[in-house]
């Protein structure tokens, strides 16, 4: 509790202070802009909070209900554990400290001065792009969307048989049958493939872990899903990698991944595609002039 009281207590300018989370510092510096701190935490209140109301007035300016909780929901994760109710009275104080602070700064010219103007401005277009995206993302990447692209494209995928193999890679022909010969009289596999494979895996006792039809090269593969588990070739499988000696450990069934496994990978790819889309529409109807010598390029993010 006493670090927290550091964090949202009074102002003191130290390394906490300084590392601040970016979204509490450009609220404020948005509220020199916009005029009004109320506007600062507007896209962060929780939905849950109750109705809005003023809270303080600080020399004529309210400081709302929902500046509160937003203040909270910027705090970095380990703070967001104590409760709300736990907090709150701290997190008044030092939005009052922050309004005083940029009262303060106002009075002395500093939001005038063209390097603050300029941070200002970039931080206030940070803001309204976070806002802006925040809504897109909202209406195009909605929760019955993630699961009609699951159920459309992953959910549909045919169940494939899978084998976990391990092999030996070595230069010739005879090489190759020696270590068989070897195998058959009883030899370890992984102890030989960490001897003698010249293949990036001989270190691990050339475990290729589980693979699926297609995923190596056509003769390794065929030779690979010809065994049984716990067997091993009875004779040197050539490839332009050279010749191998494959045992195969364990054989599985894979079906396609359950909507918790791949609905991140689907929200991040809609997502993408939602930004791009946004980005790409106004582009198309914007004019824009590359000056100073700058020549125009394929947008990057």
């Amino acid at each position: 509790m006493e670090l927290l009281q550091h964090y949202v207590g009074k102002y003191v300018p130290n390394k906490l202070e300084c590392a601040m989370n970016r979204a509490v510092f450009a609220g404020v510096c948005c509220a020199l802009i916009l005029g009004s701190i109320s506007h600062s935490f507007a896209q962060v209140t929780p939905s849950s909070a109750p109705k809005d109301f003023v809270v303080a007035t600080v020399n004529g300016q309210n400081i709302m209900e929902s500046e509160i909780s937003g203040f909270y929901n910027t705090l970095p994760p380990q703070y967001r554990q104590i409760p709300y109710a736990q907090i709150r009275n701290q997190l008044v104080e030092r939005l009052i400290d922050q309004i005083l602070v940029a009262s303060a700064a106002k009075k002395q010219g500093l939001d005038k001065e063209p390097a603050h103007q300029q941070r200002l401005s970039s931080i206030e277009r940070s803001l309204l792009n976070e806002a802006y995206m925040s809504q897109i993302m909202k209406a195009e990447v909605t929760d019955t969307k993630v699961r009609d692209a699951y159920l459309k494209s992953i959910a549909l995928q045919p169940k494939r048989e899978e084998v976990r193999a391990r092999h030996i890679l070595v230069k010739t022909k005879a090489e190759a049958e020696a270590i068989i010969a070897q195998l058959k009289k009883g030899a370890d596999f992984i102890k030989l493939a960490k001897e003698k494979s010249t293949g990036p895996s001989g270190k691990n006792g050339g475990d290729l872990g589980f693979f699926g039809p297609g995923q190596m090269v056509p003769p390794f593969s065929k030779a690979a899903f010809a065994l049984d588990k716990g067997q091993i070739t009875e004779t040197p499988v050539k490839t332009q990698f050279g010749f191998h000696v494959i045992k195969v450990e364990d054989r599985r069934v894979s079906g396609a991944a359950n909507f918790e496994q791949a609905s991140e990978k689907i929200r991040a790819e809609m997502q993408e595609k939602a930004f791009d889309k946004a980005i790409g529409k106004l582009r198309s109807e914007a004019k824009i002039k590359m000056k100073g010598g700058v020549s125009k390029i394929q947008p990057v993010r």
